[in-house]
Parts: structure tokens; sequence; C-alpha cells
């Protein structure tokens, strides 16, 4: 008898710590299984890489997350960074040191995106008018930011062409998954 109340006992227990124990609480909901989240595809955590010719061993600092570390372009010299597959991006973020940057269009700086790596297409992040357009743009002196319809990518191509040097500090391109 007592070897069976601890056995009750216990699957109470277990029940109640799973969230089970079949009570009727509005709380408790089945899991959607079918549910996506916003990654950053670009982030080397996800399978990114970054490649540069100047510069070329501090590249995966622009695709690393850590917001102390930074890629330093050189003008007309680009930064490729390729996802490990062809993404459904909705969203772009570019953030350099603030003592760099100049308000407003950012025309200094052209981003540019391609599923090929050979053919690129220019968004609206860096140019006013043509390309791919942002639905919605953010730009101050630290960031560059382009929200936009979904857009199949693979590489990100990032060139700074006003003569000037930029400390690029994080880029991101964000995916439903």
């Amino acid at each position: 008898m007592k070897k069976q109340l601890l056995l009750g006992l216990a699957s109470v227990f277990v029940l109640t710590a799973c969230g089970g124990g079949g009570g009727g609480s509005s709380e408790s909901s089945p899991r959607n299984f079918d549910a996506t989240e916003d990654v950053n595809v670009a982030s080397i955590f996800d399978g990114g890489t970054a490649t540069a010719t100047e510069n070329a061993a501090m590249a995966t600092y622009l695709i690393d997350e850590d917001p102390g570390t930074a890629w330093v372009s050189t003008p007309g010299s680009p930064i490729i960074i390729q996802f490990a597959e062809v993404e459904e991006i909705h969203k772009m973020t570019l953030t350099r040191l603030s003592a760099q940057a100049t308000l407003g269009t950012n025309a200094d700086i052209r981003i540019e995106l391609s599923t090929d790596g050979v053919n690129y297409t220019e968004s609206n992040m860096s140019r006013i008018a043509g390309g791919i357009p942002c639905t919605s743009l953010t730009t101050n002196n630290e960031e560059m930011q382009c929200e936009m319809e979904k857009r199949a990518t693979r590489f990100v191509r990032i060139t700074s062409r006003n003569g000037k040097a930029y400390d690029l500090v994080e880029f991101e391109a964000i995916a439903n998954k």
C-alpha cells in the first residue's frame, strides 16, 4: 500500500513539474511549433561569413555580435557578407562609430544585395532613389536601418565610396526562421 501511495505521489509531482495534471487553467495553451522568430542570418553564430581584401583578419568583427569590435573599411574596398544559404531578409542594420558618421542620406556607404554573389542590387538604405526600397529607413550618427519587403539574399556587399574609411561595428540581416 505504501509503495502504491508513493508511486501515486511521485506521478502527481512529475505531472505538476512538467505542466501536466489535467487542470483546466486558462494559462496553459498548446505549443505552436510553426512559430517563427527573427534571426540575424549574417551572424557568425548562424553560419554567416565575412571576407574583405583590406583588413581581412578583422572582417568577421562586423558580424560577431560584439559591439566592442569593428572592421575598418578602406575607400572603394568592399566587405562581403555571405549567409549560410539564401534567406528572405526583411531588415538590415549597419552600426558604425558615431564620431566618423555624417547625418542625412548616406550615399558614402553603398550596401548591395545578391543571391549569387555576382549580380548585386543597391539598397535604398544607401541610395536616395532606385534600387531595393526600404519601407522604413532610419539613419543617425551610429546606425543605418532599413526595413523592407522580404528579399531573397545570400550576399551583402558594403563599400565605402567617398574617400573615407569607417569603423563599421556591426551588420545584421534579419530573416524569419
